[in-house]
Order: C-alpha cells, then structure tokens, then sequence
C-alpha cells in the first residue's frame, strides 16, 4: 500500500507530523511560560499582601520600645499574636481591590495609623498616658496647651518620623511594590484582584486570632490575679496593661467598640463577693489601734460612719446586672467606725487646694515657711500617695473631690450628668456650709464649668467673674487668693473653700512658665546646685507659699485664722519633668524611676492653727481617702462603704491603691507589684509565711472590686440609682 502512495503524499504527511509536533512543543512551552508568570504574578501579590503587617510591626514595636523600654517580653507574644491578626485581616480585604485603588488605599491607611500611632506617642511624652478617645469632645480646650503640646512633639520628633515611615516608602516606591497587572493570570482576577491573597491574608489573621484564644482559654476561672483575659476583656479597667499587651492598634479597637457598642453581658465579670475579706481579720494590730478617748480605763464604744440604706430593696429595683452586683458589694462592705477624732473638726472653716503638679520636695523651711508649718504642725501623713489615675489634672482632681477614681480626662464631664451626694461641696453644703470653688485658668477647662456646681459649689474662674492682674501662663495663684478671699470670708457663715491651682503647670523653664521667670531670682543660694530644670519647678512652686501667706494674713484680719482649716495635696507628681529633673529632685535612681513607689510619695498637708500638737499618722493612704478622712474629721453624715477610700484615722488595716506598673498597692504589711504577683514584706510586716498569700490574695480581692465599681459609679451613675429621691 505504501508503494500505491505517490511521493509527494509521503512529504506532506511528513510535513503535517512535524507541523503537530512543533505545534504542541510550542503549546507545552507557553504553557510553562504562562505558568511561570502567574506564579509571579501571584507571589508578587502575597508580598503586597505582607506591606501592612511589616508596617504594624515596625510601629508597633518602635512605640513599645519607646514608652515601656523593651519591646520583647513576656507580653510580647500578645502583641505579636494582635498585630497579625489585624493587619492580615485588613490584608485580606485590600487584596480584593483594585491594584490601583489597592495602592491609594494602602497609602492613606499607612499615613492614619501613623497619625494615630504619633498622636499615642507625642501624647504618652506629656502626660505619661494613653490618649483616650472618651475624651475627643476636649480637643477645643487642649488647644489652650498648645505651646506644650507643641513641646511634647518636638521631643519626639524623630520617633514620629520614624512611625511615617512605612507611608513614606510606600508613597516613594507604590508602583514598585504594587505594579499594575500585565493582564489577567489564572490566580488573580480582572485589574490585579487576588482571591487566593485574600484568603490566605485570612488564614494569617485566623491563626494567630486561635492562638489567642487558646491562650484566654488556659486562664482558670478562679484566678483572682490580673490575666491578658482580663485586660483584654476589661481595658478601661487598666488602659495601660491593654495597649502594652496588646498594642496600639488592637486597644484602639477594644475602647472604640466600647465607646460605640457598649459592653456585652457576657464581658461584664463582677468580682465575687462571697470572697470579698475584711482584711483586719488576717491583720494583728498592736495597742496603737486603741481608739479609747483616754479619759477613762474602758474603751469609748463608737458607732459607724453609714446610713440607713436597704440595698436589697435598690437590688430588686436595678435594671442591669452591673448594678445588681453594685449593691450586692457595696451592701456586704463593714462601715467604718468613728473614732477620738470624729467631728475633731466640727463647724471650721476648710480651705482645701488641689496643687498642679506639686510635690513634697519642695518644702523648704526657709523658702517655704508657712508651707513648712502647716506640713510639721498638724495631721502629719507620713505614707501618703499620689497616683497617677490618667495622666491628667482631671483625674487626680476627680480624686480629690469625690473619694474615687476614673482612668480617662473626661470624668469632670462625665461627673456633670450624674448625681453626686458625696462629694466634698455637696457634703459640705448638706452641713449648713457656703461652698465656693476657684480656678485661675479658663473656668471651661475639663468642663469644671458643669462639674463642680454639680459638686456642691458656686463656681468662679477666668471667664466668668473671676479677674487677674496679669496675662501670663500659667497665672499666679497668690493673685488668684488675693482675688477671692474677700468673698467669702467675714461673712459671719461657716464655708468651705475650694481652689484648683495652675501656677505649678508644666513646662519648667523660665522662657515656658511665667511663675518659674518671676520667682528664679527668690531662690536661696544653694539652690544653685540644681539643674536649671528643677529650679524652675521649684521657683514656679513658690507660688504655693505666696497663696498660702496671702490666706493666712486674710484669715488673720478676719480673725478667723483659728476657725479655719487647710486642706492641700497634688492633683499628680511633677510627671512632666525629665526623667534626669525627677531623680535630681527626688532622689531615686534614674533607672525606671517613673515605675518606682517612692515617686509617688507626697504630702497630704491637713492643718489647723487651733491644734494644740501634731498628729503623726503612718497608715498607708491615698488621695481618694481625704473625703471621707474629712468628712469623719467635720462631723458631716456620709455612708463610709460609698466610697473607695476610707477614713485615714479609723482602725484597722489600711493601703494605699496606686496606678502604677498593673495595680500597685502598699498596706501596713508590705507593697504588692501587681505584673510581677510579687508581695515585699516591709519590717513591721507581722504575717506569717502561711498567713500572707492569704491576705494578698484578700487585699488583691478588694482591689480588683474597687477598679472595677469606682468606674462604674460614674459610668452608671450608680449614686442616683441607690437614692432615686436624693439623699
């Protein structure tokens, strides 16, 4: 059959074999080819893909190391888990763009985390805090701070340049790192969108996300000890340990889900109360606690500092359940009882003063005399506090004046919806008292204008009514005393002033603070081996004396010097000074100087000219226990469970609640470090080894009830709910 087939048959079948055969080389070669590109396109894409987490990465560590000192410990590991699971899941998403719009969008999101990152960082530089966004409605009254802010930048300048940077590159190089497509590839679909990318993006922010998860879950539920759960869950009970957990981006998340969904029921955890101990139980006290009056040999029986409430009855009428549990913990408290100096004070006058940034170093017998008297002379409270509640004025204000504490600036606003039976003007006026309260800057600021006539005060600063010599900043507070002295003394009625002082506000140097230039060249010689940051924190302190001196003297034309009482302590330690200006000043080793206890030592100076001797008090205690110190000390009715402070002067166990380093509390045993679980016996410590883990546990018990209801009875305005029809 073959011979049958002409010749030229033969070649052209010859010719269609290699036509075929070319033809399918070619095809298997296009096919690689084709191939070969998708898979780059494709990796090319998963880089796009790691773009953000990188970014958050760098932020986040580059912020960590700069305010905690170390990015890698043992909370690391939460961070690291929260960074991915956000940043490849904002991955994910913009993997299913546009390259183009995919480009842009990476661009601009870079530059809002580096604002936002920035803000957290120029803000912690100021305030040694986190800016909390409950308190964006006072941006028009930062904008008064605007030099010191201004200043704050500029000291960290180049980490917010370091923060922008991820932006910055991909700016500069967005067609490098986001070419646009060639055309459509089997693994990504039109215009240079990825499914795969995404779903892996998704696979990356999901394994992490379980990792955390499995950690939470690991957590016994007995553990009574702050956990990564607990902060997780209950930020705003401790923002910091948050955003050092968990980052900057992942807290963010965490209180903007609050602020715009409010807590879950399933995330409110009230403490036990079965568990709540009374501490004085584990304690033995020595024959100091007498609370005899020393007229004869049988002890005075006292009675308590409580009102007749029926909390079961205010239980059944709750709404919530976080006010249910409300009146279970406060219903199961002891009152404390009145003692030898119950009503010590009845029917004086009070002056009390909330210092700017004041701490006890600066008296001085010298420079300072009349401040030097009225610290030695009268109650003298040798192991006093103050803690750094948010890093504000605000809060260690709210402190002062009510006898409990909030985390975030915006609790004097907050304080203006709610009803507040017991803080100190309102008690006062209650007593038959005239409540006034001043301030020597804008009477708007932190909203004092609502606040504090909410707190039983007619209330007079800058802008309505209140009229100083000078524009300077910060203004004088001896022209602030010299202002308002005349309108309430002499009127033949009993009154409780209260002042907010601004002379001591940062920042310390002559050309920044009116008050340290005014007062440089009345600083004693020897002063002049200090670092010219510290003397002009202490010039501008001196301010503290001038006020003092120009009431003392009214007090004296009036003849009312003996009828009166001081009352005065810091709003916060001079935290806007150098690390360098602290242990000058202090004392303490620069090394975590703002984590040591000893920096918030200060002086609670209670003193009346009519007090034959002083009276040493060595009880550890706070700002939050003066109203109801003084409110024992004044005779005034008040209910001693309300308040998460107690009365300094009645028996028992008493410690000292600061925000610092988790919880940190100092009791009459020893000082217990909450992120350490760490408890130092001090040398009067009179605990056992087997007694002590369970008073720390007791006193840890009682700390974790208080920072959870002090925020509450703000946020559910749990005073109104307990007495619908006033008190």
């Amino acid at each position: 059959m073959m011979k049958g087939l002409s010749e030229t048959q033969i070649r052209s079948d010859q010719k269609d074999e290699n036509s075929a055969k070319e033809e399918q080389d070619a095809h298997g070669w296009m096919t690689a080819k084709h191939l070969s590109h998708g898979w780059e396109n494709l990796s090319g894409y998963l880089r796009q893909l790691c773009v953000i987490p990188l970014s958050l990465l760098h932020m986040e560590i580059l912020t960590k190391l700069w305010i905690f000192g170390s990015p890698f410990d043992e909370k690391a590991v939460y961070l690291l888990s929260g960074v991915l699971f956000m940043s490849f899941g904002i991955s994910a998403v913009t993997m299913l763009l546009r390259t183009k719009l995919r480009r842009n969008v990476t661009r601009v999101l870079l530059g809002l985390l580096g604002v936002l990152f920035s803000l957290q960082v120029i803000y912690h530089n100021n305030f040694k805090s986190f800016f909390s966004w409950t308190t964006i409605g006072q941006a028009g009254d930062v904008t008064q701070y605007w030099k010191e802010a201004l200043g704050a930048a500029l000291g960290v300048w180049f980490v917010v340049l370091a923060l922008f940077l991820p932006c910055e590159l991909v700016c500069a190089f967005g067609r490098t790192v986001f070419p646009d497509p060639d055309g459509e590839e089997p693994q990504t679909g039109k215009n240079g969108r990825s499914l795969t990318a995404a779903v892996v993006g998704g696979l990356c922010a999901l394994l992490p996300y379980s990792f955390m998860t499995v950690k939470f879950m690991q957590v016994p539920s007995s553990d009574l000890s702050y956990t990564p759960y607990y902060y997780y869950v209950h930020m705003e009970n401790d923002p910091e340990q948050a955003f050092q957990y968990f980052g900057i981006l992942n807290a963010t998340r965490l209180e903007l889900g609050h602020m715009l969904f409010g807590k879950t029921a399933g995330e409110w955890e009230a403490p036990d109360v079965g568990q709540i101990v009374d501490i004085n139980t584990l304690v033995s006290h020595s024959d100091t606690d007498d609370t005899s009056d020393g007229n004869d040999d049988a002890p005075k029986a006292y009675g308590v500092n409580a009102m007749d409430i029926d909390f079961g009855a205010a239980a059944g009428n709750a709404d919530s359940k976080v006010l249910r549990s409300m009146d279970q913990y406060f219903g199961s408290l002891t009152p404390t009882k009145q003692n030898a100096y119950t009503g010590y004070f009845k029917d004086k006058n009070l002056i009390f003063i909330s210092l700017e940034g004041y701490s006890y170093k600066v008296i001085d017998p010298e420079l300072t005399p009349t401040l030097y008297k009225m610290a030695n002379e009268g109650f003298v409270f040798e192991n006093f506090y103050n803690s750094l509640w948010g890093g504000s004025t605000a809060t260690g204000e709210y402190a002062n004046m009510t006898g409990n504490f909030y985390l975030t600036a915006n609790c004097l606003k907050l304080s203006a919806d709610t009803y507040q039976p017991f803080a100190m003007g309102n008690l006062f006026r209650r007593g038959g008292y005239k409540t006034v309260a001043y301030h020597n800057n804008s009477y708007t600021y932190y909203g004092r204008d609502k606040s504090h006539p909410n707190f039983g005060y007619d209330y007079t600063a800058i802008g309505n009514g209140l009229t100083l010599k000078g524009k300077h900043w910060p203004n004088s507070d001896k022209e602030m005393a010299e202002a308002t002295a005349d309108w309430y003394m002499g009127s033949g009625e009993k009154y409780h002033a209260y002042y907010m002082s601004v002379s001591g506000h940062a920042n310390y140097s002559a050309s920044a603070n009116a008050m340290s230039n005014l007062h440089l060249k009345d600083l004693p010689e020897r002063y002049k081996k200090y670092s010219s940051e510290v003397r002009a924190y202490i010039a501008c302190q001196y301010e503290v004396e001038l006020m003092l001196q120009v009431l003392v003297q009214k007090l004296e034309e009036s003849g009312e010097l003996e009828n009166t009482v001081f009352a005065m302590t810091a709003d916060h330690y001079p935290y806007a000074l150098s690390d360098d200006a602290l242990a000058e000043l202090y004392g303490l080793s620069k090394n975590q100087i703002r984590k040591q206890s000893a920096l918030y030592r200060n002086s609670f100076i209670l003193w009346s000219a009519a007090m034959p001797e002083p009276v040493r008090v060595d009880a550890p205690c706070s700002a939050i226990d003066i109203v109801p110190t003084l409110a024992n000390l004044f005779g005034l009715t008040y209910d001693s469970r309300l308040h998460m402070g107690s009365d300094i002067l009645c028996e028992g166990d008493h410690f000292a609640l600061l925000k610092l380093n988790g919880w940190l509390w100092i009791s009459t045993q020893g000082e217990y470090i909450a992120n350490r679980h760490k408890f130092i016996p001090n040398e009067r410590c009179t605990l056992s080894q087997d007694e002590m883990q369970t008073y720390v546990d007791a006193v840890n018990t009682a700390v974790k009830a208080k920072t959870t209801y002090s925020l509450q009875i703000l946020d559910r305005d749990y005073y109104r709910h307990l007495f619908p029809d006033g008190v």
